[in-house]
């Protein structure tokens, strides 16, 4: 075979085995693969810790302690203070508060006759049912959390510090029995004392009772603007009732009876309402 036919030959062999040139030489590797993340979602930010629990939002129990000066509003003829020793007084009732001691341990000091009584309670409130008179404390008191001491708020009276305390409430009926003399009585009332607490203990041996109707036998005997609701007073938070009666009800449990509690206003016979 002729050197021009045989180079034909290569050629038609290398058509037929594929059609494609071999590489020279061995085979390249595979280009490296790069791990992908897979995308991630945004965790949601956690809502911040609340100051108070919920249902507090619009609603706080609050602890006063009042440095009065001579001249402040409804101060006692005994104060004899200036204005510049009552707020250094009471930023010192301030620092004491916030550092752990006891609230009514101070309040013993407040010159606040009505909250003092109570161990410095000034009573439980909603936002939009605040008390004209702490006005100047309503954006202090709730912007504060529960168990925080606010700095001391200038006010007519004299300089305050408030205490954020946590709502409690107690729901209670009564049976109160009034005396000449007592809180709110009606002038023509001729009962003394002694009779009224006579006639309070029988009502509560009355209510005692097996099966004794409590509602009905307030609606009968007690004498206040209760007694038409059957002696219903509500559900009551702290600071709001007088200081005897509120220790009783919320010594109570539910359906339990108190023994005769006296007040300004009388001598009560209360029961707990679940």
């Amino acid at each position: 075979m002729t050197r021009p036919a045989l180079s034909c030959l290569v050629l038609l062999l290398a058509a037929c085995d594929g059609g494609a040139a071999k590489p020279a030489g061995p085979p390249a590797e595979p280009a490296e693969k790069v791990a992908v993340a897979p995308p991630t979602r945004a965790e949601p930010e956690a809502p911040p810790t609340p100051k108070y629990p919920q249902g507090e939002a619009d609603e706080a129990c609050t602890k006063i302690v009042v440095v009065a000066w001579q001249g402040a509003e409804d101060a006692e003829a005994t104060i004899t203070r200036d204005k510049a020793a009552a707020q250094a007084r009471a930023g010192e009732l301030q620092k004491k508060l916030s550092s752990g001691t006891a609230f009514a341990e101070l309040a013993a000091e407040s010159d606040e006759p009505k909250t003092k009584a109570k161990g410095g309670a000034m009573g439980t409130y909603a936002r939009d049912n605040w008390p004209d008179k702490y006005a100047p404390l309503k954006d202090v008191v709730f912007a504060l959390g529960i168990g925080e001491t606010s700095a001391a708020v200038e006010h007519p009276h004299g300089f305050v510090v408030a205490q954020r305390c946590k709502v409690e409430k107690v729901h209670t009926r009564h049976i109160l029995v009034r005396y000449a003399g007592a809180r709110n009585a009606e002038a023509k009332l001729k009962r003394t004392k002694e009779q009224a607490q006579k006639l309070a203990t029988e009502i509560h041996v009355a209510a005692s009772e097996p099966g004794a109707d409590f509602e009905a036998l307030a609606k009968k005997r007690s004498e206040d603007g209760s007694a038409e609701r059957g002696g219903d007073l509500g559900a009551v938070g702290r600071g709001m009732f007088a200081p005897a009666y509120e220790a009783a009800a919320f010594a109570l449990k539910p359906g339990e009876l108190s023994a005769v509690v006296e007040s300004d206003f009388g001598f009560h016979v209360i029961q707990r309402i679940e």
